[in-house]
């Protein structure tokens, strides 16, 4: 039965190229670009052969517990059930035996263990220069193995215990928790290379299933042996808990037998996603607006390519690790301004909010949510980069700082100037580059105190940022830090209320103005 699975697993995949070419031109297309991705990524660990041993681990650990976690994760998003839905197998009598290892490896012919495959050959590449190439392949198995068991033992407890909606909302609290240590990775790797501080984040992770296998190279080059058994121990208990999980998945699936998936609603986007309420239903709007809205989208794609800005002071001559500090806190002031003319894009439809009475406050939240949703990772996880790019990790702290308040002070500039200053905008399904002439003076007043105000708020931090990274004071990036912080929060708390206040009073006449301009 084992062997008729696999074949049958084959079969499933042969056949998808057999139906015509463009379904064939997609698969070898899939298979080239997984292929280019992890090929390039292998290749950038392989080059830390030879570097400092916390650097490697930092990297490698990390990098190595983001991937587990991943594959423990992204198969709960997944709509369609899995190839090795035991379900299934329910009316045929199958072993659970026969049936959880046939399943399994017919899970392993797969776009997701050929990447794993060849990002482990430059995870072995590095450990090359440390002298424990065997111990590195060791650890490369088990890691390989960890991280399919995963996403095997996940996409069972998807189907056969969770269902649709509740992996769902599962898949989001792994989505954050991936994010987060994504961010403690980085800066992990940013101290490391720094040469300021041990890879912390790394022998925390080395203690846990995630990150157990791929830190027992570091732990033999290091001559520690009891982290050595220690790393053995997790990663191999690891493996037999989640071994034990898919037989019993693969058992109860077997016993339970397919069910239909219970019938929703047609998908609504953001709305299924934000918590109902005037406030969710604010922010599911302006999110979508965000996404599908050609004027909106013309100023998201002008922010990855700022940091094309500092260029010609490189090539000037101005240091490259101080330009690298520059174009997080740009992009933090770009999105900080995207919503000042807010109102004015709603056009005539902002007669929905007036006749829906909705509060200035739940206005004012709902309008801020996109910038905050994208503006945070960029805060957080930009300067994490930025520092490490800097070569100081003692930099996080100002650079952050700076990027936190230029954000959230703009974004609470914004919600004041958007209900008190709107200006002509581009109309919906118009030309995005067409700006509408106007003869009021609100365009210059609106940029000019959103700009200039979200600056002059800043400057503070960014004095106490200056003389931390030129160690005129050693403290002054931790106030910075902790200064461009309180800054952003305190008057994004008092510009959410003023603004509130304002489009509260003055909504009658914003409806007018849209209706005219």
């Amino acid at each position: 039965m084992v062997a008729e699975l696999l074949r049958l697993r084959l079969q499933s995949v042969a056949n998808q190229v057999r139906t015509g070419p463009r379904r064939w031109a997609g698969a070898v297309l899939a298979v080239l670009a997984v292929l280019v991705a992890s090929t390039v990524v292998a290749a950038l660990a392989g080059e830390l052969r030879g570097a400092p041993l916390d650097e490697v681990r930092a990297v490698v650990v990390g990098g190595g517990a983001l991937v587990v976690l991943g594959a423990a994760v992204l198969p709960l998003g997944l709509v369609r059930p899995p190839w090795s839905d035991p379900r299934r197998l329910a009316t045929y009598g199958v072993p659970t035996g026969a049936a959880a290892t046939g399943l399994a490896l017919g899970a392993l012919v797969g776009l997701p263990t050929l990447a794993l495959v060849v990002l482990s050959t430059g995870y072995v590449r590095a450990w090359e220069g440390a002298d424990v190439a065997a111990g590195a392949v060791v650890a490369a198995v088990l890691a390989v193995a960890t991280a399919f068991l995963a996403g095997l033992t996940a996409s069972g407890l998807r189907v056969v215990l969770l269902g649709r909606a509740s992996a769902r909302r599962l898949s989001t609290v792994g989505l954050v928790a991936l994010a987060a240590l994504a961010v403690a990775v980085l800066v992990d790797v940013a101290r490391a290379s720094g040469g300021t501080g041990r890879a912390g984040v790394a022998d925390a992770l080395a203690w846990t299933p995630l990150g157990a296998a791929v830190a027992l190279p570091g732990h033999l080059a290091s001559g520690d042996g009891g982290r050595v058994a220690a790393d053995v121990v997790v990663a191999a208990l690891t493996l037999v808990l989640l071994g034990a999980a898919w037989w019993a998945l693969v058992a109860r699936g077997a016993l339970d037998g397919p069910r239909p998936e219970p019938t929703v609603a047609p998908a609504l986007g953001w709305f299924d996603v934000v918590r109902a309420g005037p406030v969710g239903a604010v922010a599911a709007r302006s999110l979508t607006y965000w996404v599908r809205d050609a004027r909106y989208r013309i100023s998201l794609v002008v922010i990855p390519f700022l940091p094309l800005l500092v260029l010609p002071l490189g090539i000037a001559g101005v240091e490259w690790s101080w330009l690298a500090l520059v174009p997080v806190p740009l992009m933090c002031l770009l999105l900080g301004f995207l919503p000042h003319n807010d109102v004015a894009y709603d056009s005539t439809a902002l007669w929905l909010h007036v006749a829906a009475h909705t509060h200035g406050l739940a206005d004012r939240l709902g309008r801020i949510a996109p910038a905050l949703l994208l503006g945070l990772p960029v805060a957080v996880g930009g300067s994490a980069l930025a520092t490490w790019l800097h070569g100081d990790a003692s930099a996080f702290g100002a650079e952050l700082g700076v990027s936190l308040s230029l954000l959230l002070s703009g974004l609470g500039l914004s919600s004041v100037v958007s209900a008190a200053l709107p200006y002509a905008a581009v109309r919906p399904h118009d030309d995005p580059f067409q700006q509408p002439q106007s003869t009021s003076s609100n365009s210059a007043w609106a940029q000019t105190t959103m700009v200039g105000g979200a600056l002059l708020l800043t400057a503070p931090t960014a004095w106490w940022a200056v003389r931390g990274l030129l160690d005129l004071d050693p403290a002054g990036t931790t106030t910075a830090a902790w200064s461009g912080a309180v800054t952003g929060v305190v008057v994004l708390v008092a510009g959410v209320a003023l603004g509130a206040r304002v489009f509260t009073r003055r909504a009658p006449e914003l409806l007018a103005f849209t209706l005219r301009s």
